[in-house]
C-alpha cells in the first residue's frame, strides 16, 4: 500500500543514498527536492485561508513561515522515529525523503517485530512533535515571535494528525497494536 500523501514509487531502485543517521540509511527519491517548495505552497494556502484582511505581503510571509515550520516538523517527526526505533531495538532500515513527506521503511518481516517494538517506534514521531511543540510553548513565555506560535501550532497539529488511525500512518499502527493487545487480554 502506498503511504498517504506520497505520490512517488517508494520501491523504485532510483533512490539516492544521502547519509547514514543513527544507523539508518537516509535516501531520497528523484523528486525529494520538491519537498520544501511543496510545504511552502501548503503553508501559503493555510495562510491565505486563515487571513483576516492582512496585506498580501503579510500573507506570503506567514505562508512561508508555515511551510518552513511544516518542513521542520517533518524532520523532527522522522528523528523521533529513528530514536524510538533504536530504543525499541528494532530500528528502521531506511528513511526515504520524498516530494511530500518522509517515509520510514522497515525491511524486516513485520510479523517478526514484537508489538511493543512496533508501538514504541510508531510513537516516536508524534512524541517528538509533541515535545517540540512543548518546547515552543516554553519559548513563548520569553519571546513573542510569530514564528514560535506557528512552530507550536504546526508541531501539535502534526502530532495529532499522525496519531489518527489512518492506514500507513503512525496512528494506524499504534491503535491497531493497542486494540489487538486489549482483545488478547494483555
Amino acid at each position: 500500500m502506498r503511504p498517504i500523501l506520497v505520490f512517488e514509487d517508494i520501491r523504485s531502485p532510483n533512490q539516492t543514498h544521502l547519509l547514514t543517521l543513527g544507523g539508518v540509511k537516509v535516501k531520497a527519491t528523484r523528486y525529494a527536492w520538491l519537498s520544501v517548495p511543496n510545504w511552502i505552497a501548503f503553508g501559503l494556502l493555510i495562510a491565505l485561508l486563515g487571513s483576516k484582511g492582512e496585506s498580501y505581503s503579510a500573507i506570503i510571509w506567514t505562508g512561508i513561515l508555515y511551510g518552513l515550520c511544516l518542513s521542520l516538523s517533518n524532520v523532527i517527526h522522522s528523528l523521533g522515529h529513528i530514536v524510538a526505533g533504536r530504543m525499541a531495538h528494532s530500528p528502521m532500515d531506511v528513511l526515504l525523503l520524498t516530494a511530500t513527506r518522509d517515509v520510514t521503511l522497515y525491511l524486516q518481516d513485520h510479523a517478526s517485530c514484537p508489538g511493543g517494538a512496533r508501538l514504541l517506534r510508531s510513537l516516536g514521531g508524534p512524541l517528538f512533535n509533541l515535545l517540540a511543540g512543548a518546547a515552543g510553548l516554553g519559548l513563548m513565555m520569553f519571546f513573542k515571535a510569530t514564528w514560535i506560535h506557528i512552530f507550536v501550532a504546526v508541531n501539535l497539529g502534526v502530532a495529532v494528525w499522525t496519531l489518527c488511525p489512518v492506514p500507513t500512518m503512525d496512528g494506524w499502527v499504534i491503535w491497531g497494536t493497542l486494540f489487538r493487545a486489549r482483545s488478547r487480554g494483555n
